[in-house]
């Protein structure tokens, strides 16, 4: 993808891009299903951990064309776009997540703190396996300890997993395919524009490594920086939608002034408040 052009492209052209990205993740999800139902296992396997990431390519997409064009500009628009852990967990947001109204970004400003970490959180363990066992579909390879591995030991049980978590993901892409979805995109509400904002500063701030959990980690401070921009909207008496003005934000999640820490330890924090939580019951 030609960054400049994506960079210097109008609203309209992003969305168009979107709506194509989000076709494309529906054939690959098809041609998934074909070769999983042909037996072809391991690749059927590969595919389907690309048609979720071209579910994310289309939410970044959007969030892109969310963005002023003066700050898309400046924007790290490669690492959003062909970071591709970034885009798995992207695809897998929106797979738990469903772009249906109110959106994505509406209701993790929303939702009470430590269950939107808990949400972000548990996209590490797929994305990690989709990283892993993406390769190993396609290609031999030998591991830590010599032994060689193929891609025929990836199980049925894998492949009907990833599958579910594709269907999911291309589906909730497949909004965008709606007649009025282009008129969301072209007007993006409050919340989805600080979404958008919050993941430029989030992708600015983050470190070299392109592992999955450096993803999570970048989507977690993302959230958090998207909660305290509508917090302090709130506090100011900005207009913002009525379901945001009665946000919570409990110890152990991305709340107001948080300073971002690793993610491991910050979902492990939220593990720890859910299991409180639980227990007070």
């Amino acid at each position: 993808m030609d960054l400049r052009a994506v960079k210097a492209a109008s609203r309209t052209q992003l969305s168009a891009c979107a709506c194509a990205a989000a076709r494309n993740a529906h054939g690959l999800l098809h041609d998934a299903e074909v070769l999983a139902w042909s037996g072809a296992t391991a690749r059927a396997y590969s595919l389907s951990v690309l048609a979720v990431e071209e579910s994310g390519k289309a939410a970044c997409l959007v969030a892109l064309a969310a963005l002023p064009r003066s700050l898309r500009a400046q924007a790290p628009v490669g690492r959003l776009l062909e970071w591709h852990q970034l885009k798995q967990v992207g695809g897998l947001l929106i797979a738990v997540m469903t772009w249906d109204a109110p959106d994505v970004a509406a209701r993790l400003a929303a939702m009470p703190a430590t269950r939107a970490t808990q949400i972000v959180c548990s996209l590490n363990v797929p994305a990690e396996e989709a990283d892993r066992l993406k390769r190993r579909g396609l290609y031999v390879d030998m591991d830590q300890a010599g032994r060689i591995r193929e891609p025929s030991e990836i199980t049925e049980a894998e492949v009907t997993s990833q599958l579910a978590r594709a269907r999911r993901a291309a589906h909730s892409a497949g909004w965008l395919l709606r007649p009025h979805a282009q008129a969301r995109v072209a007007h993006p509400p409050p919340e989805k524009v600080e979404l958008a904002r919050a993941l430029v500063s989030a992708l600015t701030q983050a470190g070299h490594a392109r592992t999955p959990e450096a993803a999570v980690d970048v989507l977690l401070n993302a959230v958090s920086k998207l909660r305290d921009s509508m917090a302090v909207k709130d506090a100011q008496g900005s207009p913002v939608p009525g379901e945001l003005r009665h946000r919570r934000h409990p110890a152990g999640g991305p709340g107001r002034g948080e300073a971002p820490g690793s993610m491991t330890a910050r979902c492990r924090g939220a593990v720890h408040e859910r299991a409180h939580v639980r227990k007070g019951r």
